[in-house]
């Protein structure tokens, strides 16, 4: 899968830099929302999601009167749950801070992009950056049983396909006032290859802000 991630961006990428055509830059900040994950308890659980502030940078260059390629940045600061994890040894309770970036090639397709109101449909895909920091205390399970300090990172990547749309109104021949929508679905399920739940949280994200693009 990651493969695959980098073969599509570097494919977007090199048509990006055949273009010669309109070159679009843009940014936009709102929020992030994530859904609770499975539960694996008593080995790691309870699930948890939330919502946090997101901000998704682009660049975009025009292809045709009504298609762009590029590619995005969709990063969003981290989601908190209080949980619990049992190993064969251990017992440890921790607070899990986790937050995803993902980094996409993307193609749009909409309404003609010189027009004062510019609606367009974004499909894309690339590779997902997944971070979970725990801290907090462990204890083994045969006496003694004192608790003392914990901690510990999971991290990996996984590719993952984005949809949404985006929506801009000019206010200048080269600003506009951009609207954005994404749904990033990361192929890992949450899970390890053996099939435990890595960490609670959804492999679904639903991503919207308002921003500004610069049109050159």
């Amino acid at each position: 899968m990651k493969t695959v991630a980098i073969v599509l961006m570097f494919v977007v990428c090199l048509a990006a830099r055949e273009v010669r055509g309109q070159t679009t830059i843009g940014v936009a900040a709102g929020a992030s929302r994530q859904e609770a994950g499975a539960s694996d308890l008593p080995y790691l659980g309870p699930p948890f999601g939330g919502t946090s502030a997101a901000v998704l940078g682009m660049i975009d260059f025009r292809v045709a009167g009504i298609m762009t390629l590029g590619g995005e940045g969709s990063l969003a600061t981290a989601i908190t749950g209080d949980q619990s994890q049992r190993t064969s040894t251990t017992t440890n309770a921790f607070t899990s801070r986790h937050s995803d970036s993902v980094f996409s090639g993307v193609m749009k397709i909409g309404t003609r992009i010189d027009g004062r109101l510019h609606a367009a449909f974004a499909v894309g895909g690339g590779a997902a950056l997944r971070r979970t920091k725990r801290e907090g205390t462990t204890a083994s399970i045969f006496p003694p049983t004192a608790r003392s300090p914990f901690s510990d990172t999971v991290s990996d990547v996984v590719f993952a396909y984005t949809l949404g749309g985006d929506v801009d109104f000019r206010v200048t021949n080269r600003v506009r006032i951009l609207g954005v929508v994404r749904w990033h679905r990361l192929l890992d399920d949450d899970r390890a290859d053996n099939g435990v739940v890595k960490r609670g949280v959804a492999s679904k994200i639903v991503r919207a802000g308002a921003g500004v693009t610069v049109r050159f």
